[in-house]
């Protein structure tokens, strides 16, 4: 089937995207649906419910469907308010979910698990680092109001990523470096999406 004719079918029946990318596509799969059919855009109203209904998806679903969703929004809208709120809730998604992402402290990454036994904590953390990686690319002539939902997200990211990394201060072993590298990874995205979103925090 040609891009042709999947950006016909999906303009013309709305929910097609959401559905998809609510049973789960790949990372691959996001990114093709993003760079070549804009009229996945069509569905944000059907993804914006999505994020808004806790009780639909696991917090890994959620998280997944929030990058996908930020993803759309940055590259397929055109200025429109629904986008606007479907950043917004999709960064409050990865605010809300940060420590999942993260890891609990003190409790094997490997027991959080999905019951289809993936890897909770692996999901989350991929997709927050997407979606950290999806502000770095906002234009910086884009929505005053998405950019400053995208700053307060990563100034809040920030300041609960240099809190848990100076609980860390003192402590030794392979667990505490582990667990320092991915902070210091996590301010470095953050520090590229700021820069990109003409903001200095300091990291």
């Amino acid at each position: 089937m040609s891009v042709n004719m999947i950006r016909l079918i999906l303009s013309r029946r709305q929910g097609i995207v959401a559905t998809l990318i609510k049973q789960g596509l790949s990372d691959q799969s996001v990114d093709w649906l993003v760079e070549c059919v804009p009229e996945s855009f069509v569905d944000a109203p059907m993804l914006l419910s999505l994020l808004s209904e806790k009780g639909l998806l696991t917090a890994p679903e959620r998280l997944q469907v929030a990058d996908a969703s930020l993803r759309i929004a940055i590259v397929n809208s055109k200025g429109e308010a629904v986008a606007d709120r479907l950043v917004n809730a999709s960064l409050s998604v990865l605010v809300d979910l940060f420590q999942l992402a993260i890891g609990p402290v003190g409790v094997p990454v490997s027991i959080l698990r999905e019951e289809n036994g993936e890897d909770a904590t692996s999901i989350c953390r991929n997709a927050m680092f997407r979606m950290l990686d999806a502000l770095a690319t906002i234009n910086p002539k884009y929505s005053l109001n998405v950019k400053d939902s995208a700053i307060m997200a990563i100034s809040r990211l920030v300041t609960y990523s240099n809190k848990h990394k100076s609980d860390l201060a003192g402590v030794t072993g392979a667990v505490a470096s582990r667990r320092k590298a991915l902070f210091n990874e996590i301010a470095e995205k953050c520090s590229k999406a700021n820069k990109r979103l003409g903001c200095a925090i300091q990291i």
